[in-house]
């Protein structure tokens, strides 16, 4: 809880001052299909758990800081060929990497507090 959920939120609070001096400010969180309460993954469940909170929250971050132009977004990596992932999972990081930046940058009032893949697609809460 503490690294998954509350590490962002602290990050964010702390850096309000300058999200709000920004002429296009972003919050985008890194988060997991595992913290999606549509799918279940009996595994892990402080895991899944820390990564359903993070969702939560910024989900209701989006609305408030929405207002003020600010917007939040929650995105999913994918299935990453990392150590966590495996030299089996679906996508490269740089795959992911570039998926992520094209989110960020069509991050808008429209998208504002969506949980994404890193490809763009909506993902099932």
């Amino acid at each position: 809880m503490n690294i998954n959920a509350f590490a962002p939120v602290r990050v964010m609070q702390a850096l309000m001052p300058n999200l709000r001096a920004a002429d296009s400010a972003k919050v985008v969180n890194i988060t997991s299909q595992l913290g999606s309460l549509d799918l279940d993954f009996p595994m892990g469940y402080a895991y899944c758990s820390s990564k359903a909170a993070l969702n939560k929250f910024m989900k209701m971050a989006a609305i408030e800081l929405g207002k003020e132009g600010i917007f939040v977004s929650l995105l999913h990596p994918g299935w990453v060929q990392t150590d966590m992932g495996g030299t089996t999972a679906d996508i490269t990081p740089q795959e992911s990497a570039a998926g992520i930046i094209k989110c960020t940058e069509n991050l808008n009032a429209e998208t504002n507090g969506q949980f994404l893949q890193w490809d763009g697609e909506a993902h099932p809460w």
